[in-house]
């Protein structure tokens, strides 16, 4: 039974008690759940705490049987009562939580849920309350949204004398499985479950087992083996198929089913395996498809899944949130490898680290079926971080001696880290664990030609430091959306409004001023600042591409998407409109792909052009008799070509050629290379002479 009918009221504080919810007197206002209160006029600039109330007629208990008052989802802490009586409380947004409401539900009269819910403001990037990573006050989202409410369904579920409330299964190549359940039950019982794990659309060996399991009053904790013969393995889409299998397990009363995959995953030094094979990993940052969660729809996610799949990436980084289910449903069925992030990002007070360690817990039960999701990232830049509109000399040492301090020196990566890394993995043994993301000894943010020096600098950081590229998880610069969606901030024919851009919007006005110029014209504006994204977002990725494996285990260029209304790192915007990144992203994320060494800008008259030309072969068979060439233009007239062939092996970057000219003429210049055969693919470069 769902419950619909809300109202809802502000608060200055907490309650002190049940009673003070009686009086608020008139001030109760009609509010949609699922629903975020700032999408109501009435609480569209509130923050800190709102309570809700609801009623709902009358209802009796299944005949030995009972009721749980269940919540899928509420950002971002709450404190429930039912008929004036105290529930409970629960911590996080991505979790849902259920009362046993048996013994306190009306059979004759009306019940009222009170729901207190906090979702608070937080005034410093460096001392969060609260693990809700990219909603807690980080300069890629609005400031002002604030995602609170009871934001997915609440439901009374009528039941048995017990009930399942979780169930997750993991399998692995050799067709050792198990099962993982949380079974609830009101008084000490003997039950006997029966399990079936059958393949889902497709013909192959199924299982059956049986286990007599004794309960305690409460929740009971359960994990049982089994196994599967010939089983069908998992795979990402460029590797081979996505095989699903569903779990159903059934007793008295009972009835709980889902769905898993059999592989195995590791990390090796930098490297990823995936059923034991090394696989490069073609990935991007993706953040919250909505900033107002309750917006955010299945069809919404299973599109977005789709988007990343057709972008050519096999991997994606869920960035310092929780996706919904269907997200991961979609990343199960279209053979992407998630790289989960824990919601903590950069530095919290002590006080959430025991909230930390239970939310960790929940997140790791709620994947763990799911063999999209491949690797957990515990912790986002665990050091000192602010936006660029604060940063001084101060701040930016105080960083940069975080980053450089040993790992005893910080609690955050003292106790919180190592804290966060243990929960998920009492839950969860079967997945590698990244403790901090962006620390130089862990994968590595690298914003040169935005944060610091030029793209081109890159190449030559990682030649004298070839661990900087071991495992890449973000770099990009800033981009304007496409005319449409800027308009809705910026419109055309107006002055920027620089600082409501940078407070609002995200947009960081002077680091675009070392890269592109403002020069008044607002739509030269838009294409100068994509085109530099794009070529900035190509020479990173190329470079990472052919350093593969040696020592560069995948690359995630940040960021995919934007929640809200933003001038951001996206390649595409809120509306879901490409930036011109989008398509040099979705080609230099082919699993096959010819590339140059990438040319400088601008070379001087009568210098000898030498350059590599690379085949990056990402598929695990041989592109045999792979015709390759070049040709190299000036001011569009043909001066030298080339061309080959070469047998390129699986999963191997393979030099075939060499750009080789004399560059004696000034103007601008053109370099194509194309691929042709069982795999075709095309490329160009442009630079100047002179």
């Amino acid at each position: 039974m769902l419950l619909e009918e809300w109202e809802a009221t502000p608060l200055a504080s907490p309650l002190g008690s049940v009673e003070e919810a009686g009086k608020s007197g008139d001030s109760w206002t009609r509010i949609e759940v699922p629903g975020n209160w700032q999408l109501h006029p009435a609480f569209a600039d509130h923050e800190g705490y709102v309570l809700y109330r609801c009623r709902f007629g009358p209802v009796s208990p299944p005949e030995g049987g009972m009721l749980a008052l269940r919540f899928r989802g509420i950002y971002y802490s709450a404190r429930v009562w039912l008929n004036g009586e105290f529930l409970g409380s629960h911590e996080g947004y991505f979790a849902p939580f259920e009362f046993d409401c048996t013994d306190l539900v009306n059979e004759s009269a009306d019940n009222k849920v009170l729901v207190e819910v906090c979702s608070p403001n937080e005034p410093d990037e460096n001392d969060r309350n609260t693990v809700g990573g990219v909603w807690s006050r980080w300069d890629g989202m609005d400031p002002t949204v604030n995602p609170g409410g009871i934001f997915r369904p609440v439901e009374v579920i009528s039941s048995g004398p017990v009930r399942v409330r979780l169930l997750r299964a993991e399998a692995h190549p050799s067709g050792n499985c198990r099962f993982v359940a949380r079974v609830y039950s009101r008084e000490a019982r003997s039950i006997t479950l029966k399990g079936v794990a059958r393949p889902v659309g497709f013909e192959a060996p199924w299982t059956q087992f049986e286990k007599t399991l004794q309960l305690e009053p409460g929740e009971t904790r359960m994990e049982m083996p089994f196994s599967l013969k010939e089983p069908r393995l998992w795979w990402t889409w460029d590797r081979g198929e996505q095989p699903l299998y569903e779990l159903r397990l059934s007793g008295p009363e009972i009835e709980r089913k889902t769905r898993f995959g059999v592989r195995s995953v590791e990390l090796r030094g930098w490297n990823f395996y995936l059923n034991g094979e090394r696989i490069f990993l073609r990935g991007t940052n993706y953040l919250p498809s909505d900033a107002y969660p309750a917006r955010a729809t299945e069809k919404l996610f299973r599109d977005d899944a789709r988007l990343l799949r057709d972008t050519n990436l096999n991997a994606v980084r869920v960035h310092a949130h929780v996706a919904e289910k269907a997200f991961y449903d979609a990343c199960d069925e279209l053979g992407l490898l998630v790289l989960q992030d824990f919601p903590l990002q950069w530095t919290h007070h002590k006080r959430v680290l025991e909230s930390a360690v239970e939310q960790a817990q929940e997140m790791t039960r709620l994947l763990r079926s799911h063999p999209s999701v491949g690797l957990y990232l515990a912790h986002d830049e665990p050091f000192y971080v602010v936006p660029p509109r604060k940063w001084t000399l101060l701040t930016l040492a105080r960083t940069a001696v975080e980053v450089a301090a040993p790992h005893w020196m910080f609690w955050q990566r003292r106790v919180l880290d190592p804290a966060v890394v243990k929960a998920i993995r009492e839950e969860d043994d079967s997945r590698p664990i990244i403790e901090a993301a962006g620390h130089p000894l862990t994968t590595n943010h690298l914003y040169f030609g935005w944060y610091y020096g030029e793209f081109r600098d890159l190449e030559r950081a990682i030649r004298l430091f070839p661990g900087l590229s071991r495992f890449p998880t973000e770099y990009g610069a800033q981009a304007l959306p496409e005319p449409e969606s800027l308009a809705e901030i910026w419109p055309e024919g107006k002055d920027p409004d620089w600082k409501t851009l940078n407070a609002r919007y995200c947009f960081q006005p002077r680091r675009m001023r070392r890269y592109v110029t403002w020069r008044g014209d607002w739509r030269a504006y838009i294409w100068e600042s994509q085109d530099y994204q794009a070529e900035l977002i190509k020479h990173a990725t190329e470079l990472f591409r052919v350093r593969k494996y040696h020592p560069t285990g995948g690359a995630f260029p940040f960021m995919f998407n934007d929640s809200a209304p933003a001038i951001s790192w996206s390649v595409v915007d809120w509306r879901r409109r490409p930036k011109r990144a989008y398509a040099v992203l979705q080609a230099v994320m082919r699993p096959v792909i010819i590339c140059a060494r990438y040319p400088k800008k601008r070379y001087p008259a009568g210098e000898e052009m030498d350059l590599p030309i690379f085949v990056v072969n990402d598929l695990r068979r041989w592109l045999q008799e792979t015709g390759w060439g070049w040709e190299l233009r000036q001011d569009g007239d043909l001066i030298a070509s080339d061309s080959g062939e070469s047998h390129v092996p699986p999963d191997s970057v393979v030099e075939v050629g060499r750009v080789r000219a004399r560059l004696s003429g000034t103007g601008r210049y053109e370099l194509v290379l194309k691929l042709s055969g069982e795999q075709e693919a095309s490329n160009r470069y442009e630079f100047r002479v002179g």
